[in-house]
């Protein structure tokens, strides 16, 4: 009689447990990466001056709805460009609450994203039978009727220039400057990115996933499709609508002009631009998009050339689109890709090849 060969036994260092499987930052070289950004991230307005501070928080706003973004088209596969009107929906719902109920200033956020939330699941609910081309123009039909609802409130029932919200605060801490935005926002935009990567990695993001790579699969699988794209829609329209609220409040009016197309389109941009399908992708791509028009013209300023403002905007919407067209034909996995290889690269100096131990050639 032949005895089973015995199982070899699992070596203790490999993480077999659900903890360490689970783990965002593992080892204390990846703490110690975490922590000095996030230090640098903190003493970051203190050398900055006070327009760059707020170009900072207005990376921090895009960053939010930008990775909810990346979560529904990069890995629901469900194309939206919507974006503006989830944007709109939440700071007209937060202002209107606001005004005419005086709500304060969470609560009045909370309404926004809650707005975004039903209207994302109906969208949904509308666009279960169709496939990724006429989602996508679904979301576009919502913008328009979106926007010109958001108008026709304004005219009618509003001042012409919109909505002046209140002063928002947060008990005795009064958000007035920049600077205190800009940490406000900091820890608001820390919780949406480590939710996005744990969501992601939990049963409901996988099933998010699996209904974007092939929904038939998917439902053979046991998955309800219905109900996943349903969740997805919900939940990132309303992260999109409380940003939407949140820069509602920082900029200090709401005004429909302000939810136009092309800000749909700079969302679509920053995931294509980032990575499409990853979170990084998303924060590289929101920062990128957010920075480039200034960016632009310092370097005119350096450079000492007088551009007409009509001539200098034309110019932005060429660099805009060149810029989205020379990531889709030479780098279609955007910046997050960059950036991989620039820390292998750096990691690796001066030795061309990885060595086993960190994963292969």
């Amino acid at each position: 009689m032949m005895l089973a060969p015995r199982a070899a036994s699992v070596p203790s260092s490999l993480p077999n447990s659900v903890e360490r499987t689970f783990a965002l930052r593992r080892g204390r070289a990846q703490w110690l990466t975490v922590i000095l950004w996030a230090t640098a991230l903190l003493y970051l307005p203190a050398v900055l001056p006070t327009f760059w501070t707020h170009l900072a928080v207005n990376c921090l706003l895009a960053i939010n709805g930008a990775v909810a973004l990346n979560i529904l088209t990069g890995n629901a596969r469900l194309v939206s460009l919507g974006q503006a009107a989830f944007l709109g929906i939440g700071a007209f719902s937060a202002g209107l609450v606001d005004k005419l109920y005086g709500f304060p200033f969470i609560f009045a956020v909370l309404v926004g994203a809650a707005a975004g939330a039903l209207v994302g699941a109906l969208v949904a609910m509308l666009s279960l039978r169709l496939r990724v081309l006429y989602v996508a123009v679904t979301t576009v039909v919502l913008h328009f009727a979106v926007v010109a609802l958001f108008a026709f409130v304004q005219a009618v029932f509003l001042d012409t220039s919109g909505i002046i919200v209140s002063l928002p605060s947060l008990w005795l801490f009064e958000l007035t400057t920049p600077i205190r935005w800009y940490y406000f926002l900091l820890v608001i935009t820390g919780i949406v990115v480590l939710g996005a990567l744990n969501l992601l990695r939990s049963f409901i993001g996988r099933r998010w996933i699996a209904v974007g790579e092939h929904d038939l699969a998917a439902e053979a699988l046991g998955v309800s499709v219905a109900g996943a794209k349903v969740s997805v829609f919900a939940t990132t329209s309303a992260v999109v609508a409380a940003a939407g609220a949140l820069s509602a409040y920082y900029i200090g009016t709401v005004s429909f002009e302000s939810y136009n197309f092309n800000l749909a389109i700079s969302y679509i941009a920053m995931i294509i631009v980032g990575g499409v399908g990853r979170v990084l992708g998303a924060i590289l791509g929101a920062i990128l998009i957010t920075l480039l028009p200034h960016l632009l013209d310092q370097m005119f300023l350096l450079l000492a050339l007088r551009i007409p403002p009509n001539i200098l905007a034309g110019i932005h919407q060429i660099v805009f689109g060149g810029l989205i067209v020379a990531f889709l034909m030479f780098e279609p996995r955007g910046l997050a890709e960059v950036w991989h290889r620039t820390r292998v690269a750096i990691a690796d100096w001066p030795f061309r090849y990885r060595s086993a131990q960190r994963g292969g050639a």
